[in-house]
């Protein structure tokens, strides 16, 4: 309970502060308000050459303890040139003479914070420049990044199709190659039409091989085509007119001085 009491008061102290200092706020506002007002109907007047209402106007001014204070003296002491008025003149000249100093470094102080206010914001505006430039080329970067992966997932695409294609193709090719060789096989043992389509669908295709393989014999590479052609054992031994025993163990022998299907690399 004494706390929950505190509390209240507390709260209600801070209120009241709170609401003291707007007042004070509203008072040297308006006050700052009253002075800018004054200056500026003095100075108007002054311009117009009703130089007894600015006098009253910036009289009211130069009694305020203010930075248009000085403004204020330096229209004043004009006017008291004009009407010859030397106790004023003396007031004002004097005032002016010992407030130059101060008058000149808030004039520099005012430069300097407007100096300081014109680099700060260029300053801003380059750095906002330069996000807006990094920006557009981050986004810049994304987009040719996103084409350059869509140019090569067709390009993929297209060479996938492409080799497809030309697997597709070179099978044919083969296919009808073999049909060919069967073809010749069904009409009888006849060795040189087969190398002759052979050759016909894989040109130089022969000679690469001898010269790749220079110590094979001529039935060694008859029987390299045939079992390219996937011919069995029985009819390359029928096409050879060799024994089905003599056509394996050449079969095994090839295999140890050439490997497996030694053709594949030699196609053309």
């Amino acid at each position: 309970m004494i706390q929950s009491m505190r509390q209240r008061l507390n709260i209600k102290r801070l209120f009241i502060v709170i609401i003291v200092c707007a007042m004070a706020l509203n008072v040297v506002a308006k006050s700052a308000h009253e002075e800018e007002h004054w200056l500026s109907m003095g100075t108007e007047f002054y311009f117009d050459g009703q130089t007894d209402s600015a006098k009253v106007y910036l009289e009211q001014v130069f009694l305020t303890d203010t930075d248009e204070k000085t403004t204020a003296a330096k229209f004043l002491l004009d006017i008291a040139l004009a009407q010859g008025d030397t106790l004023k003149i003396n007031e004002y000249a004097l005032f002016l003479a010992e407030n130059y100093d101060v008058s000149l470094n808030q004039e520099r102080q005012k430069s300097h914070r407007r100096i300081l206010l014109i680099a700060v914001t260029a300053l801003l505006a380059l750095l906002v420049m330069a996000w807006i430039i990094f920006i557009t080329h981050k986004r810049h970067k994304k987009a040719e990044a996103i084409l350059v992966e869509e140019q090569q997932r067709e390009r993929e695409s297209y060479d996938r199709q492409l080799n497809e294609a030309q697997s597709a193709i070179e099978r044919q090719t083969f296919e009808n190659l073999q049909r060919q060789a069967r073809e010749v096989l069904s009409r009888g043992s006849q060795r040189k039409r087969i190398l002759e389509a052979f050759n016909a669908t894989y040109p130089k295709a022969y000679e690469r091989l001898k010269t790749t393989y220079p110590d094979l014999s001529e039935q060694e590479y008859d029987l390299l085509i045939l079992n390219f052609l996937e011919f069995r054992i029985k009819e390359e031994a029928e096409i050879l007119e060799l024994s089905q025993n003599t056509v394996m163990k050449y079969r095994s022998n090839l295999l140890k001085k050439v490997g497996k299907d030694p053709l594949v690399g030699l196609l053309g």
